[in-house]
């Protein structure tokens, strides 16, 4: 399976949902609002990384909160298991797939 990726999963209060998929261990559980919103904020940084230093999103549907540090070479996700890199060729992929799914 190639990462990043975003399916869409089902919850039982919630409905259909968002899985933003970093690595097999690194998910993060999106409403589908929260999905358009995320998609806004990395098209926004694909474009110029310098209209924002940080991007925090704690989903309503999700025991785990999406933080992330923006700079030159990517957005840097903190997690439990320490960071994950994502390029900016992956940002851009997350926008389209968070915006589409």
């Amino acid at each position: 399976m190639s990462y990043p990726l975003v399916k869409r999963v089902s919850n039982r209060l919630f409905g259909d949902m968002l899985r933003m998929m970093l690595s097999e261990q690194i998910y993060f559980d999106l409403t589908l609002e929260e999905g358009r919103t995320l998609s806004r904020n990395f098209t926004a940084l694909a474009y110029d990384w310098r209209r924002a230093d940080i991007i925090y999103l704690s989903p309503v549907g999700g025991d785990v909160e999406f933080s992330a540090v923006v700079a030159q070479d990517g957005v840097h996700v903190e997690t439990a298991d320490g960071g994950h890199l994502l390029s900016w060729d992956d940002v851009t992929e997350l926008a389209e797939r968070l915006a589409v799914e």
